[in-house]
């Protein structure tokens, strides 16, 4: 799957071309987002201050020479909110615009490279059909909304873990004791903990999508040899196939139940512990409510990304399950010696 796009003649130039460009417009977001961050230090400063000319300069000002130096990333200078619109949003949508061609173009790769494998192999493939349309389909929606976002969430970590430590430098957790970046281990230990628990939990979900895709697939396939054979429409044979679709569906309900039940309170614990952490130096007044904001922001930020893979364990579950299907369909060509 990689091959036939990144290592293929007819693509060789278009995949990585367009790969650096969308992982470079993925970095730059980021750093507006960075600036963001500083923003919001500011703008909560400002309320905290009564001081109103300030909030509607941040809000509304627009100044071309301060533009600029947001656009070259200069690290001093704090944006407005318009100038942060101005630039994040048309980069933001050309990028996920660029992102769906890309990954299409990858899906276009795929499938002409299994359809020609296909068309020269003398053997009958169970589920060929499938493979090349739907699994393929899936390949490159799913991809399409891992892609990016892995990638951003990794530069993110880049970018906000300095500003996390830095912040969180010298400020006491509790009764006077100082840990320097201690912010930082708080956000890791929650983090690599909370995804090593729903890699546990969830082990089992892939191989159940996998087993769910199985049954549905026996299924569908007497459904249309019964489009053009009358004879076997017969009820009392195709519904006890359908049981067999209910009960593999009621253990994934059963599953998921219990995983949500700990994905669902991991995340609504999880956007408290930075508050209860920076409470202490807020409330002996060490940091001003800009900083207590734009501290909470920054963490917000480092938690989203190191939990990237909990929030969409779904999704990375029916991944894997089209990936395994993927490569037995790969097999049997090779099998078939193409």
């Amino acid at each position: 799957m990689l091959r036939s796009f990144f290592f293929s003649k007819n693509y060789f130039l278009y995949a990585w071309a367009f790969l650096a460009l969308i992982m470079g417009m993925t970095w730059y977001n980021v750093e507006i987002l960075v600036a963001h961050n500083r923003f919001g230090r500011e703008l909560w400063d400002a309320i905290q201050a009564y001081n109103e000319t300030r909030f509607w300069d941040l809000f509304l000002g627009f100044s071309p020479d301060r533009f600029a130096e947001m656009v070259m990333m200069d690290e001093d200078v704090v944006p407005s909110f318009l100038e942060i619109l101005v630039l994040y949003v048309p980069l933001s949508v050309y990028l996920v615009w660029q992102t769906r061609r890309f990954v299409f173009r990858w899906r276009e790769a795929n499938t002409h490279y299994y359809l020609e494998r296909w068309q020269r192999s003398n053997i009958k493939i169970e589920g060929a059909s499938q493979r090349l349309q739907e699994d393929l389909m899936i390949f490159g929606k799913t991809l399409e909304s891992l892609f990016v976002g892995f990638f951003s969430a990794g530069l993110t970590l880049v970018a906000f873990l300095p500003i996390l430590w830095d912040l969180s430098a010298g400020l006491p957790i509790w009764d006077g004791q100082i840990i320097d970046g201690f912010l930082v281990y708080v956000a890791l230990g929650v983090s690599l903990g909370g995804t090593a628990i729903s890699l546990i939990l969830g082990w089992g979900l892939p191989k159940l999508e996998y087993n769910n895709q199985v049954v549905e697939a026996v299924f569908r396939k007497r459904l249309v040899h019964s489009e053009d054979d009358f004879s076997a429409r017969d009820v009392t044979t195709l519904f006890p196939m359908f049981a067999a679709v209910k009960r593999n569906y009621y253990k994934l309900f059963n599953y998921y139940m219990f995983f949500g039940t700990w994905q669902t309170a991991f995340g609504l614990c999880l956007g408290n512990v930075a508050l209860i952490a920076l409470a202490p130096a807020y409330f002996q007044q060490l940091v001003t409510l800009g900083v207590l904001q734009q501290v909470l922001g920054a963490f917000s930020r480092v938690e989203n990304s190191m939990s990237f893979f909990i929030d969409r364990w779904t999704t990375i579950v029916d991944f894997q399950s089209v990936i395994k299907r993927l490569r037995e369909f790969n097999k049997s060509l090779k099998e078939a010696g193409v």
